[in-house]
């Protein structure tokens, strides 16, 4: 028969220092459910959220826009707009931010050279989930770009925020 006080009871430190005695506690039902329910949720919780937490890392300490703020950004004077996404992506259904210029990672610096003289205007980079974008940032820094920002979370961040694309046709 269940006894709800059981539930009550908490393991002692004599049960917690005993190997034994905390396999038991552990193995109880009363226990073992519930302890076992929080395990998954937490396991489901982070599974799901394991993108945003990935990007999070990548951005800490540096400066990024979040998606509502690059679209208030460009509601101003707009900043260039650099998708590193291949041209496929760019173009595809899934589209891209308007106003975005298409240079791939590996022909970012020539390319960024042609659209922009001045590299002291701001450069934001848009990948699909900002991996590369960092990257890349990094080496414009390095080159002389001063003001350099990452979309933080890319693509899937300002889908996922119902934010405005522009779906170009194939060329």
């Amino acid at each position: 028969m269940f006894d709800p006080h059981a539930l009550l009871t908490a393991p002692t430190p004599a049960i917690l220092a005993d190997a034994e005695g905390l396999a038991a506690w552990v193995s109880r039902p009363e226990t073992a459910y519930p302890l076992g329910a929080g395990v998954v949720a937490l396991l489901v919780i982070l599974i799901l959220k394991w993108a945003d937490i990935a990007s999070w890392r990548r951005a800490r300490h540096k400066e990024v826009f979040r998606p509502i703020e690059l679209e208030q950004v460009l509601h101003g004077q707009p900043p260039v707009v650099v998708d590193l996404r291949s041209p496929d992506d760019f173009n595809g259904p899934g589209g891209h931010i308007r106003g975005a210029r298409n240079l791939p990672v590996n022909h970012l610096l020539k390319g960024l050279a042609e659209i922009t003289q001045d590299k002291r205007q701001l450069v934001v980079l848009v990948d699909y989930d900002d991996r590369v974008s960092h990257r890349a940032a990094e080496d414009l820094q390095a080159n002389g770009y001063v003001w350099v920002r990452v979309l933080r979370g890319g693509m899937r961040a300002w889908r996922n925020g119902n934010l405005p694309v522009a779906v170009s046709g194939r060329r």
